[in-house]
């Protein structure tokens, strides 16, 4: 029954002692007039009562709740609240309810209030409505300051709730927590941000911590210090865990990924703003010049494999019909480092007596996992149990001779980097790892965007603008498709030399399988190649 209230309501209830740093950050006098929109227990009212606030509203629409503070509770749901630019402050935690779990009345209006359905639509998630709510609830000059997921600054989704915030008012302070440990049921990145209803165009605050640790008030101690420091004109501050900087106001809708500028300063590829005609002509999107696609669902996967041993016992027909395959786990910098292994695929055989008859080990092998391979989700459709349920993207393994592979989830910090490793011939790969296919018209080919994307300033773009979710990077189809790829000017002697350079050292880290011993170099070409064309 709680885990249905918490899908439905998205009640995560925030810690006394980060409910006291977030009240901390109010600038307004101690009569303003605040909000908190969603009061839960009221940890976030009694924090405001310590700290001298006396007048204060809130609202919970969970009514079982206690109230464990001195303010006066209203029941209601704030999103039925009409909209009146009232507050001084508005704070709390929103909830985080992903779509398919909003109650249908809530997502039905969405759609058809033209209030609602500017800002909201069918990836938005409920935080995207508080936000965009309780700014509307804002004096001009009144302070929002939230506890929520990371996800609404970086999606292509959010992009028209950022929007509306630049176009109103600016960011004053932006807290990443990372992979730290805030509330008890909550894996995701988690920020604190605060939001300021008045154009301007001070820096932003920006601070990240790096580290798994749970968060504790000693954290929050040192992030009022850093603060400080910044405030005392202190433009970029690391300190172990911890990293201060100030950052421009972000100007528009598009993803909101700060950048210190003494790392954007040296890597021209995080700072470089992109023109329709540079774009055109200089630098093309990852997606426009390759297909790119997710690998191959067998549904079950450990039952398809097949060993050596197993090979030598096949039929004709059975070697046919035997395909090899690259996981995530085989795959490293510039080249796999294991072997593809073998797998089972007989999709194109559709009646299960053919099965029996022309493929005996096939079905001998697979009968003994009948039970579960029927169990497999099937996608809605119907499924022979010896099929695989999604061949997906088999035809790209299949048209294409040269491809690059990737993990489609990566930890940068299990390895200290991302693995785009090149494959030639008639290889596959299931679906924790991305294939991508340069087209054709791509003139400068596999090996010198395998380079590319394999090179320090790509990894670091890849950091700092890469999708990622709980410290895990996304490498799926449309966050890959936005990588912007340097294209070489065939006229100009200079890049060519380095392209070709490039290219020749790429051959010898494949054949030679030492990535290691070539990658300073590979660095330093692929930035000399940057500062060239985007200076």
């Amino acid at each position: 029954m709680r885990e249905k209230k918490t899908k439905e309501l998205g009640q995560y209830f925030t810690p006394k002692f980060v409910a006291k740093f977030m009240v901390s950050l109010i600038t307004k006098p101690k009569n303003a007039l605040i909000l908190d929109p969603c009061a839960g227990t009221g940890v976030f009212l009694s924090a405001l009562v310590e700290a001298g606030y006396t007048n204060i509203h809130a609202y919970e629409i969970d009514q079982n709740l206690p109230n464990y503070s001195p303010v006066k509770i209203v029941y209601k749901d704030f999103l039925e609240v009409k909209p009146e630019e009232k507050y001084d402050v508005v704070i709390g935690n929103p909830p985080y309810v992903r779509w398919k779990n909003i109650p249908k009345k809530w997502r039905d209006k969405f759609r058809s209030d033209n209030y609602w359905s500017s800002i909201m639509n069918g990836l938005s998630d409920l935080t995207y409505a508080f936000i965009y709510h309780s700014v509307n609830m804002l004096k001009p000059g009144g302070e929002l300051i939230f506890i929520t997921p990371i996800f609404w600054t970086e999606t292509v989704h959010g992009r028209k709730l950022r929007n509306y915030l630049i176009k109103r008012g600016h960011l004053e302070l932006l807290i990443n927590f990372n992979e730290m440990r805030i509330f008890e049921e909550v894996s995701s990145t988690i920020i604190i941000f605060k939001y300021v209803k008045r154009k301007s165009l001070k820096q932003i605050k920006i601070v990240n911590l790096h580290t798994k640790e749970r968060l504790t008030p000693t954290h929050l101690d040192r992030i009022k210090k850093l603060l400080l420091r910044l405030d005392n004109g202190e433009k970029y501050i690391r300190d172990g865990i911890y990293e201060a900087f100030l950052h421009e106001q972000f100007k528009d809708g598009e993803p909101w990924r700060p950048v210190p500028d003494n790392i954007s300063t040296l890597n021209p590829l995080l700072s470089f703003q992109f023109s329709p005609l540079i774009h055109f002509r200089r630098i093309s999107l990852l997606g426009n010049i390759a297909e790119i696609g997710n690998g191959m669902v067998s549904g079950l996967d450990k039952v398809f494999q097949l060993n050596e041993n197993e090979i030598q016992k096949l039929n004709s027909k059975e070697k046919n019909h035997v395909i090899y395959v690259y996981k995530a786990s085989t795959l490293d910098r510039f080249y796999p480092i294991k072997n593809p292994i073998p797998y089972i695929y007989i999709n194109d055989v559709e009646r299960e007596d053919e099965l029996r008859k022309d493929y005996p080990y096939f079905y001998q092998k697979l009968t003994q996992y009948k039970d579960r391979l029927l169990k497999r989700y099937n996608y809605g459709r119907y499924i022979p149990w010896w099929h695989w349920v999604f061949p997906r993207n088999k035809h790209l393994f299949e048209r294409y001779e040269e491809k690059i592979l990737v993990p489609s989830k990566e930890r940068y910090d299990t390895r200290g980097y991302f693995r785009f490793a090149y494959i030639k011939g008639l290889y596959y790969a299931t679906q924790d790892v991305t294939v991508i296919c340069p087209k054709a018209e791509f003139r400068e080919g596999a090996k010198y965007l395998l380079a590319l994307l394999n090179s320090e300033p790509y990894q670091q773009y890849i950091i700092y603008k890469g999708f990622t979710r709980g410290g895990v990077y996304d490498f799926s189809e449309k966050p890959l498709a936005t990588i912007p790829i340097i294209r070489i000017d065939w006229n100009n002697s200079e890049e060519k030399k380095l392209y070709e350079e490039i290219v020749n050292l790429t051959n010898e880290i494949i054949s030679k399988k030492s990535w290691r011993t070539y990658i300073d170099e590979i660095n330093r070409l692929v930035s000399k190649l940057l500062r060239i064309t985007l200076h």
